[in-house]
């Protein structure tokens, strides 16, 4: 447990403006969680060199937003950013944390984390050259409540983009069902940067315009190299944002996965073909990189599963076969696929 004197929480910067009341809350929860005193810094007109002196106590945590304080900043720091990765500040080697308003808007477990953990974040080699790639395999269906998903699913992901114009999308073609393993390689090609990340999803699920931002911001922070995330089930005809879904309960199965391209646990799972929208992949992946996003930013439109159904049943069972044949002795869940394999045609 870090052993500071107090924090200063100072969020009154302009160039990354902070409106909702909800982000000091929480901030002000996190600090109180952990028994560490904490002041509101007072913003004066006593020049820069006082303003430097006060970003830099020593023993002091700073929680500061993505404005002239952090740029002062030498002491341990956790930093509040807008979205929009081309206005984000990178973190510096001092900083322990890194967030979006909206993660702290509706969290405060993970600031406490990261203060407990005191730990400098994954710092960038040049951000501004990173991509996050968006894969998706692109397909033509006749049914049209499908088409109506899959026009949703892109109208959202356009959207996205004209907020991080850092995103791409890439479809993957297959004549049939794809092996997601394929469609993953396949992308990781496109990467030429250590700071790219491949977001890998099924063509029918949206994203809000936050998506990306989110995604990348807690790897960064969790020094994380893979991670999934789960889906909201949602009623609707139109475009949601991270608000809109904040409070909806996740779907069970898993439909989004992240990976940089020096993920380790790509030797794990590059290897094993298994056909995407059948079942048990997604689990067999989200068992092997165990860290979930804990924030909803994926949605998707109810509708009935074709695995479930009596065309599923081949696919189903070449998945539930591979991964008997590529578990390892000391894998947890195993059982989960075996009674799970015995209990269908």
């Amino acid at each position: 447990m870090p052993h500071y004197k107090k924090a200063i929480i100072a969020l009154d910067g302009h160039s990354s403006k902070i409106e909702d009341t909800r982000i000091q809350h929480n901030v002000e929860y996190a600090l109180a969680s952990l028994h560490i005193p904490y002041v509101i810094y007072e913003p004066h007109t006593r020049g820069l060199k006082k303003l430097q002196q006060d970003m830099n106590e020593e023993g002091v945590l700073y929680i500061l937003n993505d404005s002239f304080q952090f740029h002062l900043c030498d002491q341990p720091n956790i930093l509040i950013s807008r979205s929009p990765q081309w206005v984000q500040s990178t973190p510096k080697p001092n900083t322990i944390g890194v967030f979006t308003q909206q993660m702290v808007a509706v969290d405060a477990s993970q600031m406490v984390a990261c203060i407990a953990r005191n730990t400098p974040v994954r710092q960038h080699h040049n951000l501004l050259a990173a991509t996050n790639y968006i894969l998706t395999n692109e397909f033509f269906s006749g049914d049209t409540n499908q088409m109506a998903r899959n026009g949703l699913a892109m109208m959202s992901w356009n959207r996205l983009i004209q907020e991080d114009m850092h995103t791409a999308v890439l479809c993957h073609t297959s004549e049939g069902l794809p092996f997601v393993n394929q469609m993953l390689s396949e992308a990781l090609t496109q990467c030429k940067h250590p700071d790219d990340i491949v977001i890998l999803l099924n063509r029918d699920i949206c994203l809000v315009p936050q998506a990306t931002s989110i995604i990348r911001t807690y790897m960064d922070l969790h020094n994380y190299s893979a991670v999934y995330a789960q889906r909201v089930d949602v009623v609707t005809n139109g475009l949601l944002d991270f608000s809109s879904i904040a409070d909806k309960q996740e779907y069970e199965g898993v439909d989004l996965f992240a990976f940089r391209p020096d993920a380790p646990v790509l030797e794990e799972i590059l290897p094993v073909d298994l056909y995407l929208a059948r079942a048990a992949w997604d689990s067999f992946w989200a068992y092997k990189i165990k860290n979930k996003l804990p924030y909803k930013i994926a949605y998707h439109q109810a509708h009935d599963s074709e695995w479930q159904s009596e065309k599923g049943n081949d696919g189903n069972r070449w998945n539930y076969t591979q991964i008997s044949l590529h578990r390892k002795e000391s894998d947890l869940g195993v059982e989960y696929y075996e009674k799970y394999f015995k209990g269908r045609k």
